[in-house]
């Protein structure tokens, strides 16, 4: 092929943009696995796809390879790099603004009760005010999961993150979340990571060892794939390239696609290898100073760009694979307009290209910047990063977040290991106040490291200390914070060492630790008497007074409520209002121990406090406290739906779960069981993907009871052996799936006995239940104990008085067992009024209405009182309707042992329109009437219901019989006959 000298010109300057770009050679299997991948993840069939090799190998170009083949099917691309291992969802970040710059943010409800958590991600979605959003990093994941989904629309996308061996540990906890949870999602995220042991890799090969994810390995190329590379690199065919080059590339490249580029740039670039008609000729043999590693070719090819040039390359490598130009050229000295032309020289020269950003520019290859790194001396390389340090710090003051990483790393570059360590300090409290916990850890003792030869009472190690205690508190490593908070008390001042014990007390509460948060405070009040500010004594007594009410000693709720009120008191003296708060969520978890509606007023104080202060954390958990009253009290939702709502806006996740969970209930008593089912499905399958197990386990058990009160035997029982399996049995709320559920399902079947033993058992559960738990198993349980006479008076008045007694459900119970004792008692009149107010109060629940009145029917029967064949009447209907047979059919039975006519039940009966049924029409003979409207005759209705045509005459004529009507022209006149609503108790012809 012959080119024109012109033609040889462009092609020497145009092979700097080539080199890199290239299309790929070989790979043909590993091109094949990423293909099908894309291919998959358009089809809904997502998941993470771990390129694995070594530096060079191509990698990257096999991920822009996917990339570009998802751009052409219409899949949307993101792409992210991670730098460093400090640096929180670097890669993520990166990808998800690579799509926002052009977009915007999608416009999906599911992404609502997310946007909160992404505000980690895009800080512009950082909601106003105090922030109360859910900051796990699961939540967090959860929420990337749904933005990429959103992203991908009905295509689906492809993300790719590279270098994941420099990844921080928050990113690959994201990343191993979405490995477990894309299989059924439209999104491919496609990993690199090199073989040398990192977090990227340990993660790469877990995820593929529980086949979450698939790895794809890397090797070198064989050398007629290292010559079609030369050949594509220099665009002539692989015979015609000089084989002096070949075997140059074959014995120094080893086979690594980057080297075989590198040498072939080396060589244009020294001029031993030039264009000309026939063809690439070797001009001037190369000098045989290439190392595998090919840093001395960098550093040739850096020198001949000049002093500017090179110098600000070594500035650049300092700063990262991805610097910004106008920083690098500051601290080499390079004007303004030198620096222009310097980055032209450095980008034609194949060492750099430019970034996304206007003043961001990147090495070609990670390998560039370690070799100009490696070329510097040690005294160089420090003073370099000194002067860069404080430039950065010049012109960025507030150091945002990857300024003051990329600070930090200069600082210890420039041996200055106290001022790196206060940097990291620094990120490490970002970190946490962002939700990256396990970063802010990494953070944390990473600056530590830097100060290991500092006095142990250093300011500087303590500071870094007290932050990693945070951290670590936050993660639930509360024996690591044990161990920390003990090395502190040694070594920080008083002051520091009450805090210290406070975050502990506080540790301790989350893990239910009460006694050893009782201990904390007992050290917080040692070190802080008697010089102790009010301010300060409020927090401990607050502390302490949750830490009393939950730790189980007899005068517990008068210790609490002491403790509370001292410490309500000087909250509002010294105008703390999230201490206020505190103090009254202890007072009303008190008051709801014996009176509601004292605490739904103490919720309600703390409420106005928390709108007052914008307080929205506390705003969220009040809301909540008030929701869960209205439903015990009133069977009112509505507060509770505000609450949930308002979680979700706030971002509060997994707050917004459990409140669903609590609808769930308030639906089931009020027997909504499609909305309660649902409430607990979405909040069981969200709590799984978010490995939320507690969570999880509380709505399974709403889905037991949800099926249990339906009568499905079947259903109840999966779902309670699922329950079983998860560890269910070993929790508090047993006891609601045992009494609420499992009982209840026995209620259907009749069989009192069953559910006598199954409420027995719960209620005995609920003994190790914290004492402001409040159940809904008492009222049925007096019920039934008063049926069995197992149950007198005393139980009845001792229910009644309680706080459980308040609870409209129980309240119910309650009317009906003082019914029963006084019907026993022959005061019918009482036990009939007891009746009355019980059904006021089951209107809201129509399950609860009609099973206390078929279990209260045969009692009233027998000792004389009451409507019981009205009851038994109402409930056999309703059970009928329901489908729950066993019970219906026992209605049924007491019916006809006290002389009633009993409707029929047959298959099919509910499709008989009321007004046929009160004239008391059979399914069959409502199956020829259908017939005989469609102008059918007995022979015809025979064959199609296979009858004789004698029977069929008969059922007319019961038919006419029954209706009143002349012939059967008449009753072919009835219209809408199958609908079982309408009252069809005439001819329409009258």
């Amino acid at each position: 092929m012959q080119k024109c000298p012109g033609e040889w010109f462009h092609l020497t300057q145009a092979l700097s943009l080539r080199l890199g770009g290239l299309a790929l050679v070989g790979r043909r299997w590993e091109q094949a696995v990423v293909r099908d991948a894309a291919a998959a993840a358009a089809d809904g069939f997502g998941g993470v796809l771990f390129l694995v090799g070594e530096a060079g190998i191509g990698k990257t170009r096999l991920a822009g390879e996917a990339m570009r083949l998802a751009a052409e099917a219409g899949q949307q691309v993101l792409r992210g790099r991670a730098t460093t291992s400090s640096a929180q969802y670097r890669a993520l970040r990166e990808a998800v603004m690579s799509v926002l710059r052009r977009t915007g943010p999608p416009e999906d409800p599911q992404l609502l009760p997310y946007r909160a958590a992404l505000s980690m991600l895009v800080p512009e979605w950082l909601p106003a005010g105090p922030a109360g959003f859910d900051k796990s990093p699961v939540v967090l994941a959860e929420a990337v999961l749904r933005l990429l989904v959103a992203f991908g629309g009905q295509r689906g996308c492809v993300v790719v993150l590279e270098d994941l061996h420099d990844a921080d540990a928050d990113t690959l906890a994201v990343l191993d979340y979405l490995a477990d949870n894309l299989g059924r999602e439209p999104v491919l995220v496609i990993a690199t990571v090199r073989p040398e042991a990192s977090a990227g890799l340990e993660l790469a090969r877990a995820a593929s060892r529980r086949r979450a994810a698939t790895i794809v390995e890397l090797g070198r190329l064989a050398d007629a794939e290292v010559r079609q590379l030369a050949a594509e690199c220099l665009e002539v065919p692989a015979g015609e390239i000089p084989e002096p080059v070949v075997s140059r590339l074959l014995e120094a490249a080893d086979g690594v696609p980057f080297y075989v580029e590198e040498l072939l740039a080396g060589m244009v670039s020294e001029g031993a290898l030039t264009p000309d008609r026939d063809g690439w000729r070797v001009r001037v043999p190369w000098q045989d100073r290439v190392p595998p590693a090919l840093s001395e070719s960098v550093a040739a090819r850096a020198e001949r760009l000049g002093p500017r040039g090179r110098s600000l390359l070594h500035v650049a490598a300092l700063l990262g694979r991805t610097f910004p130009a106008t920083v690098a050229g500051a601290v080499a000295g390079v004007t303004v307009e030198e620096l222009s032309a310097c980055l032209r020289q450095a980008t034609d020269a194949q060492l750099i290209s430019p970034g996304e950003e206007p003043d961001m520019f990147v090495f070609r290859h990670a390998l560039t910047a370690e070799a100009l790194r490696a070329s510097l001396l040690a005294v160089e390389a420090a003073s370099l990063s000194r002067r860069a340090a404080q430039v950065i710090e010049q012109r960025h003051p507030q150091l945002p977040l990857e300024w003051a990483d990329l600070a930090a790393q200069l600082w210890y570059q420039a041996g200055d290991a106290r001022r790196a360590a206060e940097l990291l300090g620094d990120l490490a409290r970002r970190a946490r106040t962002q939700g990256a916990v396990s970063t802010a850890i990494a953070q944390a003792e990473r600056g530590l490291r830097l100060l290991d030869r500092q006095p142990a009472a250093d300011p500087a190690s303590t500071a870094l200390r007290e932050v990693l205690l945070d951290a670590l508190i936050d993660a639930g490593e509360v024996q690591r914070a044990v161990e920390l908070g003990g090395w502190l008390d040694l070594h920080a001042t008083i002051g520091r060492r009450a805090a210290v014990h406070l975050r502990l007390a506080r540790a301790a509460t989350a893990a239910g630790r009460w006694a050893e948060g009782l201990r904390q405070i007992a050290s917080v009040r040692r070190l802080l008497a008697p010089e102790a500010a009010a301010g300060a004594d409020a927090e401990v007594d607050a502390v302490e007074a949750w830490l009393r009410f939950c730790h189980p000693t007899p005068d517990r709720m008068d210790q609490a409520r002491r403790l509370a009120g001292r410490a309500l008191r000087s909250a509002r003296a010294a105008g703390q209002p999230e201490v206020q708060c505190a103090a009254l969520e202890v007072l009303a978890s008190c008051a709801r121990t014996r009176d509601l509606e004292e605490s739904r007023a103490l919720c309600d104080q703390a409420l106005a406090v928390a709108e007052e202060h914008g307080l929205i954390t506390w705003r969220i958990r009040l809301l909540f406290h008030l929701g869960v009253i209205d439903g015990i009290h009133d069977a009112d939702p509505t507060r509770l739906i505000r609450a949930r709502d308002t979680a979700v806006a706030a971002g509060s996740v997994v707050t917004a779960l459990v409140m669903q969970c609590e609808l769930a209930v308030v639906h089931l008593c009020r027997g909504e069981f499609d909305a309660a089912e649902q409430c607990a499905r979405r909040s069981e399958q969200v709590a799984a993907r978010l490995r939320l197990s507690e969570t999880r386990l509380i709505a399974l058990a709403r889905r037991v009871c949800v099926a249990a009160h339906q009568g499905s035997r079947e259903q109840t029982d999966h779902l309670y052996a699922r329950y079983r399996a998860l560890g269910g049995e070993d929790v508090d709320h047993a006891a609601a799936v045992w009494g609420l559920g499992l009982a209840f399902c026995s209620l259907l079947e009749d069989d009192t006995e069953r559910a006598w033993h199954e409420m027995d058992r719960a209620i005995a559960k609920e003994a190790d239940c914290p004492p402001h738990y409040l159940s809904f198993n008492r009222g049925p349980y007096l019920l039934l104990a008063t049926l069995a006479g197992k149950a007198g008076r005393d139980e009845h008045d001792e229910l009644a008085g309680s706080a459980h007694g308040q609870a409209r459900w129980n309240r119910q119970f309650v009317m009906l067992s003082r019914a029963v004792l006084e019907g026993r008692a022959g005061r019918g009149t009482e036990a009939a009024a007891a009746v009355a107010r019980f059904e006021e109060l089951a209107g809201p629940y129509p399950l609860a209405r009609h099973l206390g009145l078929r279990l209260i029917g045969e009692r009233a029967h027998a000792d004389g009182w009451g409507r019981p064949r009205d009851w038994l009447l109402a409930a056999e209907t309703y059970f009928h309707q329901s489908g729950a047979v066993r019970v219906a059919a026992a209605c049924r039975t007491l019916l006809r042992e006290m002389g009633v006519p009993v409707p029929q039940r047959r298959r099919g009966s509910d499709r008989i329109p009321a007004g046929l049924r009160r004239l008391g029409v059979t399914v069959r003979e409502h199956e020829v009437l259908e017939l005989v409207a469609e102008r059918l005759g007995n022979k015809e209705i025979a064959a199609r219901l296979f009858l004789s045509p004698r029977t069929v005459e008969k059922h007319v004529a019961s038919l006419l019989l029954k209706t009143g009507e002349p012939d059967r022209a008449a009753l072919a006149g009835y219209r809408n006959l199958g609908s079982a609503g309408e009252n069809l108790g005439g001819s329409t012809t009258r």
